[in-house]
């Protein structure tokens, strides 16, 4: 039986995981779940090149506990020889990033397309 995804809207393309979340307002309850559902897509389902879409809307949650969930998303993926992009990143979300000094670590594509297919070549 497929587990389901209810933090999550996953399109694979390849071995190209692109996620999408599910609803931009989240409480800490569902970042918990989303988290369970990130670690589920590494162990379970072997997603080594993750898209993350955090747009059109912002996400509309605790943001200390969303970034800590993606920091460590990533880290999980770079032991895994595996990477993360985040697109479709907005400018007030690209500025909560900066301002906690993550700019620098995660990559930024404008598009999931375009993430997608920078996997590719």
């Amino acid at each position: 039986m497929e587990r389901p995804y209810r933090q999550l809207i996953l399109d694979r393309q390849g071995d190209v995981w692109c996620a999408k979340l599910a609803s931009p307002r989240m409480e800490e309850d569902q970042l918990d779940e989303l988290s369970e559902e990130f670690e589920h897509l590494l162990n379970n389902e072997c997603c080594r090149k993750l898209v993350l879409s955090l747009g059109p809307q912002k996400p509309e949650c605790l943001y200390s506990i969303f970034l800590a969930k993606l920091v460590k998303l990533h880290r999980q993926l770079k032991l895994k020889s595996g990477a993360l992009k985040l697109a479709d990143v907005g400018p007030e979300s690209l500025e909560i990033f900066a301002a906690c000094h993550l700019d620098k670590v995660f990559e930024f594509v404008p598009t999931t397309a375009a993430a997608a297919a920078s996997f590719q070549g």
